[in-house]
């Protein structure tokens, strides 16, 4: 999703965002470079931090630009379906859509409380889950799914009862959500829907930052491993996973932003963990340290030059480098330096960070370099611990500047205006701002978060023009985000 005259702007129906954005349009080759593949062994990352310095960040930008922004005209009271109003365990142990598109009480549904629910072709009614729960009614105390509910909740009541009350009922919810699309499983997947029931790298990181600051260090740990073992040898990550098989499901390019966001996810991890257990973390966590930060440093030719363009969270195929994956890079190199304690590794963050500068921030921190207008990425900066390196008063103008009618915001300017609010951005937002230290506008952003639920209390991923709750609930990178973001306050 570009700007100005790009063709690739899917139509309303069709959300290029989505996990299926990919196959929305014309795709053309891929930008992901044709030597990245896996099984290439990336040359030592010290002989290419030798001689490189600022001079060489400023001179090799190149002359490639964008447009400027060009919104695409579309319907901005669009209605999308709500797919589900959450997902729960039920008696099997199996995860059940519920509240789904089409579902109802099968025959012989009890209306006793208690009562065990049978499951309809397409889920089960809202009737059937147990209040306050992602957990079907009927099951004894003693089932195997709601020992391990009762448990995940126990080992978070410290965190949570350190809440602003008038939060509590959302943070709940949102730790209700980021279990149940990773209990039983080696990393969360997006959502519980079939296009969105994948693992992605990007969303995987800040679930397991989540998960650590909220008291499961131990699961946030399990998922940095996992990634860990899904890691081609030359440093990158496919978009997506299998959950079951770690496939890689379909053929979109390559990803950039899992490496950098991984390593940062790394950084955050070991601060949560004890300081007995930070060492042995550490090292089992060594070989995703070290890939991710030799792809970096030589990619960016020790913060020289660019990162390639590969898709980002808008998921669609780009010809230039985004903001985006701009910040993801900085991230990663900004962990890997603390990681490896290493003086070129920082002097590479370092010229990065100027380049940086000098290339996005001459136009004012657009989507692309030269153009695309504001992005909802500008937020990364400060939701992953960066404060400072965009103005400040930039970050809290995005609450306006890609307002929809709904209360939310949208990935960025050059969005369809479609009236759609996305959760994922509009929760980044959140973040960034209690990061930030802005804690009033986080706060708001958060109860507007709260206010837009899904029936059962589960975050969507959309929001549409007048309110409704929108497409696939619950998501797991938001139910991250707004964890993150309460806990900075």
């Amino acid at each position: 999703m570009g700007a100005g005259t790009d063709s690739r702007i899917a139509p309303a129906t069709e959300d290029a965002l989505s996990p299926d954005g990919l196959r929305h349009g014309p795709l053309g080759r891929s930008n992901a470079p044709a030597n990245g593949g896996a099984g290439r062994t990336l040359p030592d990352r010290r002989r290419l931090l030798r001689g490189a310095g600022l001079l060489g960040a400023m001179g090799v930008l190149g002359t490639g630009g964008v447009a400027a922004v060009s919104r695409p005209s579309t319907d901005s009271r669009t209605v999308i379906s709500l797919w589900s109003q959450t997902v729960a365990f039920d008696g099997a142990g199996e995860r059940v859509l519920v509240g789904a598109r089409g579902s109802a009480a099968a025959p012989g549904a009890g209306a006793m409380p208690g009562t065990p629910v049978a499951r309809g072709a397409s889920g089960m009614p809202v009737s059937a889950l147990q209040p306050g729960t992602r957990l079907v009614r009927g099951l004894s105390a003693t089932h195997p799914i709601v020992l391990a509910s009762d448990a995940f909740t126990k080992a978070a009541r410290p965190w949570l009862t350190a809440v602003p009350e008038d939060l509590r009922d959302l943070a709940r919810s949102a730790l209700q959500d980021l279990w149940v699309l990773s209990e039983g499983m080696p990393a969360p997947v997006a959502a519980w829907s079939p296009s969105w029931r994948y693992v992605w790298p990007r969303d995987a990181a800040f679930c397991a930052v989540a998960l650590a600051r909220v008291g499961h260090a131990e699961r946030a740990a399990q998922i940095l491993l996992h990634l860990q073992s899904l890691q081609a040898r030359d440093g990158w990550f496919e978009a997506r996973y299998e959950p079951s098989t770690g496939a890689r499901p379909d053929s979109r390019p390559r990803q950039l932003d899992g490496t950098g966001l991984l390593l940062w996810a790394v950084e955050e991890v070991l601060e949560a963990v004890g300081p007995r257990d930070r060492v042995d973390l550490a090292g089992s966590l060594s070989d995703l340290v070290d890939r991710s930060t030799s792809l970096l440093v030589e990619l960016t030719e020790a913060g020289t030059a660019l990162p390639p363009a590969t898709p980002d969270y808008w998921e669609v195929r780009e010809k230039h480098v985004t903001l985006w994956t701009m910040a993801a890079t900085l991230r990663g190199l900004r962990a890997a330096a603390a990681l490896t304690a290493e003086s070129p590794v920082s002097r590479a963050a370092e010229s990065f960070e100027a380049l940086l500068h000098g290339s996005f921030g001459a136009a004012g921190y657009q989507r692309y370099r030269t153009g695309g207008g504001e992005d909802s990425a500008l937020a990364l900066f400060d939701a992953s611990g960066m404060p400072g390196v965009v103005p400040a008063r930039q970050l809290r103008s995005l609450r306006s500047r890609l307002s929809r009618p709904g209360g939310g915001i949208a990935p960025g300017e050059s969005w369809r205006q479609d009236g759609v609010s996305w959760t994922p951005s509009t929760s980044l937002l959140g973040l960034a701002l209690a990061r930030a230290g802005d804690h009033a506008d986080a706060h708001e952003v958060l109860r507007w978060l709260a206010g837009h639920r899904t029936q059962v209390g589960s975050l969507p991923e959309k929001v549409l023009f007048d309110g409704r709750p929108a497409e696939v609930a619950p998501l797991a990178w938001t139910a991250a985000n707004v964890l993150l973001a309460i806990d900075a306050l």
